[in-house]
């Protein structure tokens, strides 16, 4: 048995999903199927069938035992790999990152590129996905760095700054509200309102804000993603309180406005690198995330 393989069944295990564990391994949902057939006549065992009614995957009495004896195997493999390749100071190799939208396509690409400049023989593997995701393939391993906005330390994970962003209002440019240099919460009381989702940490922050100042915005329309805000803000759905750097280049084009806040109502979206506590850290690791802090 071979350590990937055993690695891409626990990883079947934990998230009960083909896709899932394609998307950790970074491999087709074909080639899951048929690691996972070749793994099982190599054992003489069915490991996984379907959980009734659930269409989620679950292990046989075979595969319970395999996983919970292979995965202390694999995080002490993981564990001495790391502190081997800890001991050089090469800053070579991979690192995998993974990072929401509204950080990640706009924040990030900025100090990305003259971190590789620098560090020719590294690779920067970037993945866009969502927050939950993100702390859980950090604290799994999956990837060595998360980034997210609004961070917060969990089980295991260290957060790092990374960077802050100034949230404003955009709008139409033919709204009323394109007009002003600055607004205040109050003026967007009862205005159709386009917000994040519910789970995004973003949308905490800013709700947070609107009730610290008795402010009832009637929400249209709530979405988890920053590019489909900035699409239904530009046809006239609503507006919205979004970081101003997400919104440079359609400001600069002429298709949304931005108006930022009166002083006294102005605040920022801290953004974090999500880190797992515990591990001996490769070079590259080590330099990206000291670089990404000093930018």
């Amino acid at each position: 048995m071979e350590t990937d393989t055993l690695k891409l069944f626990c990883d079947l295990v934990e998230t009960e999903s083909f896709t899932q564990a394609s998307e950790r391994n970074f491999i087709s949902q074909s080639a899951v199927s048929q690691r996972l057939r070749a793994l099982e006549r190599e054992l003489g065992q069915v490991l996984l069938e379907r959980g009734k009614g659930r269409g989620r995957i679950v292990p046989t009495e075979a595969g319970r035992i395999l996983y919970e004896g292979a995965k202390p195997l694999l995080n002490e493999f993981a564990e001495l790999e790391a502190r081997l390749r800890g001991l050089s100071d090469e800053i070579a190799g991979t690192v995998h990152v993974a990072t929401v939208y509204s950080v990640g396509l706009h924040a990030l690409p900025g100090r990305l590129k003259p971190f590789l400049a620098r560090h020719p023989q590294v690779n920067v593997h970037l993945e866009y996905s969502q927050t939950d995701k993100v702390y859980r393939d950090v604290q799994s391993g999956v990837v060595d760095i998360g980034i997210v906005a609004c961070p917060s330390e969990r089980a295991a994970i260290e957060v790092l700054p990374f960077d802050e962003q100034e949230i404003a209002l955009i709008c139409a440019p033919e709204h009323p509200l394109a007009q002003e240099t600055e607004v205040t919460l109050s003026q967007l009381g009862n205005l159709p309102f386009i917000a994040f989702a519910d789970d995004i940490p973003t949308r905490r922050l800013i709700d947070a804000r609107l009730l610290a100042s008795n402010t009832h915005v009637r929400v249209v329309m709530a979405v988890d993603n920053i590019e489909t805000i900035k699409n239904l803000v530009e046809i006239g759905s609503g507006v919205a309180l979004v970081p101003i750097d997400t919104v440079r280049q359609e400001v600069k084009e002429g298709i949304l406005s931005v108006v930022r806040l009166t002083p006294a109502e102005r605040f920022r979206r801290p953004s974090g690198m999500l880190v797992k506590r515990t591990g001996t850290r490769r070079a590259a690791v080590r330099a990206f995330l000291s670089e990404m802090q000093q930018t």
